[in-house]
């Protein structure tokens, strides 16, 4: 708390949602040590309404709560809870349907939530719209998406702003170049605040920078106070930022296809070779499991990224759709089943998508139940199609331990699928704790620690 206060952090945001641990309790201590040692206002991070009130009960000035969407009944309690205890909020353009499907709909959310609010007594001087930022690296219009949200709530609905400033650059190799860039058009476009670690000098400086070259109150004077940066040292985000890019060698068009990540040439390739008579089988396992086994290799080695990743997996599974009818008509043997779900109250779903599509692309016959999808729904799905695997993904420190629900729920309903969990904040040590079978860092390494479960000969 001290270090981010000395680099220029304007509030601290306090998450203690992790596993093996009493939230509420580890909550009400970090604010009593916080609060000690730093005059900056905090902004509490949690999920729970109830650890949410006893948090804002504990602490002695005005907070801002991370964060109130949509979704009911939580939107409401804590609506009443900032009420209650004078807080502000920020505001997430989120809904029981999930991550919103287009703009209309994002900025229909927010005004639904600042409607319920005003019933509450609450002003718009109480709100920050947070942008909800995606990765560019699976979406490209992510971050034009953020500035029309950004542009909307400065000039029609006069709110602040704030975005989690780290989630654009995901995937991508040199990520402080990313995000400083972001940073630097959404101040130039009005943004309020940004979650980010001050302790990156590259992103301070470009912030106060920007601050002060678009004549904000005070911005020359921060600048000028900022201690000499380290610049030199402190602008990597990945050792692969200095290595040759992998180029694409001509093995088969097939395969470069794939490697390429080329899914309109693809089809025209394979039906290609389907007339020169190669059989579906051979074109599978010769050319294009071939060519994602050299994605997941190029990616692990951090030649490829998670564009590229998605890209090649987006190409194969094109080709593998063509193959799939001849494949099933040729009397290929039974597929092995995996239901897969984000859990419960996560509504982060790109990692998730991108193991079903790796996995489909090896031949599993994959069932994705989608995101925020509870417990008994899981279980009850994998049961019925008496699945071989159950696939758990987790964003959030907020929402891992869901997993263990299904865990838990899985042994007492006596399913005997194989469960595996991933995500940003999950660990090999997490996945022992709650009973899993295994953890995976990634798509490459799910499909590989899948294969190992049942014992299928590895390609």
């Amino acid at each position: 708390a001290r270090e981010q206060e000395e680099k220029g952090a304007s509030v601290l945001d306090i998450n203690m949602g992790t596993s093996g641990i009493d939230e509420k309790e580890m909550m009400l201590r970090a604010i009593e040590e916080v609060t000690y040692t730093s005059d900056l206002p905090l902004c509490i991070d949690t999920s729970h309404p109830n650890i949410m009130e006893a948090a804002l009960r504990r602490y002695p000035g005005r907070a801002l709560i991370n964060s109130i969407s949509a979704e009911m009944p939580k939107r409401d309690e804590l609506l009443s809870v900032a009420k209650r205890y004078g807080a502000m909020y920020i505001l997430l353009p989120l809904s029981e349907a999930g991550l919103p499907k287009n703009i209309e709909e994002k900025h229909a959310n927010i005004h639904t939530v600042l409607n319920a609010a005003s019933e509450f007594g609450l002003g718009r001087e109480d709100a920050v719209v947070d942008l909800l930022v995606a990765t560019v690296g699976a979406d490209k219009k992510a971050a034009i998406n953020c500035f029309t949200t950004l542009s909307y709530c400065k000039e029609e609905l006069k709110l602040p702003t704030i975005c989690g400033l780290s989630n654009i650059s995901f995937g991508l190799p040199q990520r402080p170049f990313v995000n400083t860039a972001f940073l630097t058009i959404a101040i130039s476009k009005g943004l309020t605040m940004a979650i980010a670690n001050p302790s990156q000098d590259l992103l301070l400086y470009t912030a106060f920078a920007a601050d002060m070259l678009i004549d904000k109150e005070g911005a020359p004077e921060r600048y000028l106070e900022l201690p000499e940066a380290e610049l030199s040292s402190k602008t990597g985000g990945g050792s692969s930022g200095d290595k040759t890019r992998t180029k694409v060698s001509k093995v088969h068009p097939v395969f470069d296809c794939v490697l390429s990540g080329d899914k309109e040439k693809i089809e025209e390739e394979v039906k290609k070779e389907l007339d020169l008579g190669t059989p579906p089988k051979e074109i599978l396992d010769t050319y294009l499991i071939a060519a994602i086994n050299e994605v997941g290799r190029l990616y692990d080695e951090k030649q490829f990224f998670l564009p590229q990743l998605m890209a090649g997996a987006a190409a194969m599974e094109r080709a593998v759709s063509l193959l799939e009818p001849l494949l099933a008509s040729g009397g290929a043997e039974e597929k092995e089943t995996v239901v897969i779900a984000t859990v419960e109250g996560d509504i982060h779903d790109i990692g998730k998508n991108l193991v079903a599509l790796m996995l489909k692309n090896y031949g599993y016959r994959v069932i994705d139940l989608g995101k925020d999808v509870p417990a008994e729904t899981i279980v009850d799905r994998a049961i019925e199609e008496n699945a071989d695997v159950i696939g758990l993904s987790a964003l959030m420190t907020t929402t891992m331990m869901q997993m263990k629900n299904v865990v838990e729920l899985a042994k007492e309903r006596g399913c005997k699928s194989k469960i595996v969990i991933g995500g940003a904040c999950i660990t090999d040590d997490f996945a022992t704790e709650i009973g899993a079978d295994g953890y995976s860092e990634d798509a490459s390494e799910c499909v590989r620690l899948v294969k190992k479960l049942l014992n299928r000969e590895i390609r």
